[in-house]
């Protein structure tokens, strides 16, 4: 009877075993199932900070990269930084200047001799803080930078060498001032020749002035794809409904089975749960709110905020489908951070021609396509245009593309009224 009992209790708990791994099993799968396209991890990863060296080098990226080979004319790059050539050789020639660099000198800005070599210029679309700008480069600190005076800049000039010998120069700019530094000729970057040619792009550009501004000098039109404009929010017969937006706003909910829906009589469709709202404003906006518990014990900086943001944008939300860029940012009293991006087409920029209105009784506009306010490496709330913009490969037509100012090419979207499934979304006059 002894080892009878044995047995049996054995077998009970063997059978206990089986069944808590059965219900853990079950437990996971219900949730992957109610969580769109499987996307639990990035869901969570997209809520809580990653890892330093990742988020930092998200935000140091440059906007732009303009390069020359010399001869006055200039080409720009917008997409695919972060994997390009250009990139992966200014963070080579970037990280021997922070580690040992050798000071030149600070003058005022004068691109003349810059412009008349070879060069590669690194853009930003604000000013970049140099201790931030060094950490994301592996230093400590950025004494190599502040040490020299050197609090803020919005570019990087790199005068590659084009034969062993020559000296490797690298320029951090603002709209002032420019410090020059000198590569030693031990460092590995110094002997990299990178020859950049504006015959690689067809933003064929000339320099306008003594800062870094550029105009297309090409005697007939750029030649570009039609836009194509999408909303995914609308159903296959182009029409608003519950229903179908649901299905493409669900992913922000942690558990989809426990939204409440609606639509007011303003033509606004709100979905909600205890933490979250996400609202389809009237014109083609949407409002993503979180009301969930923000832990302080550990305070955020602008960094791992700007992660907070970036992941977001890339992981929480699929229906993004243009390439993006930290336009600008601002920190506020209460401790939030907002944070507005730009999206480019193909290879050029896309900017709002004035702001972009949710509905007829907006006080609060958009004034880029993405907006988005973090508090303490959480984000609270995030507005975005609803639409997609991408080039259509069968629809070629020649087309201006417009001068934004500031020495960019690039896209401008017309006001709200006038979109259409296809168009170009501007033309120069």
């Amino acid at each position: 009877m002894t080892d009878k009992h044995k047995y049996i209790g054995m077998a009970k708990s063997l059978l206990i075993v089986a069944m808590a791994a059965l219900s853990i099993f079950l437990t996971a799968r219900l949730w992957l199932v109610h969580i769109p396209n499987n996307t639990f991890v990035p869901y969570v990863r997209a809520r809580f900070a990653t890892t330093a060296a990742e988020e930092a080098s998200d935000f140091v990226r440059p906007f732009r990269i303009v390069h020359g080979s010399g001869d006055g004319f200039f080409a720009v790059l917008y997409h695919g930084i972060g994997n390009s050539a250009q990139w992966q050789y200014g963070g080579t020639v970037i990280t021997s200047v922070l580690e040992n660099g050798v000071f030149v000198a600070e003058t005022e800005v004068d691109m003349t001799q810059i412009f008349a070599a070879p060069v590669l210029i690194y853009q930003y679309a604000f000013d970049m803080q140099s201790a931030i700008f060094a950490s994301a480069f592996g230093q400590r600190t950025g004494a190599m930078l502040t040490d020299n005076g050197i609090s803020h800049f919005n570019a990087i000039a790199v005068n590659p060498p084009t034969a062993e010998g020559d000296i490797l120069t690298v320029f951090f700019i603002n709209d002032s001032y420019m410090w020059e530094f000198a590569v030693p000729p031990t460092a590995r970057a110094a002997h990299v020749f990178y020859i950049p040619s504006a015959s690689e792009d067809t933003h064929h550009l000339v320099a306008t002035g003594n800062n870094l501004q550029f105009a297309s000098r090409l005697a007939r039109p750029l030649q570009y794809n039609v836009v194509t404009i999408t909303n995914p929010y609308r159903d296959h017969a182009d029409q608003l409904s519950i229903s179908h937006i649901r299905g493409q706003i669900s992913h922000f909910f942690a558990n989809p089975a426990t939204i409440n829906q609606g639509v007011s009589v303003g033509g606004v469709y709100t979905f909600n749960n205890l933490s979250t709202v996400v609202r389809y404003l009237p014109w083609d906006v949407i409002e993503y709110t979180s009301f969930r518990t923000i832990g302080r014990q550990s305070p955020t900086n602008l960094v791992t905020d700007f992660s907070a943001a970036f992941a977001f944008i890339e992981e929480s939300d699929p229906n993004v489908r243009n390439d993006f860029f930290l336009a600008k940012y601002e920190e506020r009293s209460r401790g939030e951070r907002v944070f507005w991006f730009d999206y480019t087409i193909g290879n050029f920029p896309m900017r709002l021609t004035e702001s972009w209105r949710t509905g007829p009784d907006c006080d609060n506009p958009l004034t880029h396509p993405i907006e988005i306010t973090v508090d303490n490496g959480r984000v609270i709330r995030y507005r975005r245009i609803a639409h997609s913009f991408l080039p259509d490969p069968g629809m070629a037509s020649l087309v201006f593309v417009h001068d934004l100012g500031d020495g960019e090419l690039g896209f401008a979207i017309l006001p709200r009224t006038q979109m259409r499934n296809h168009a170009v979304l501007q033309s120069m006059e």
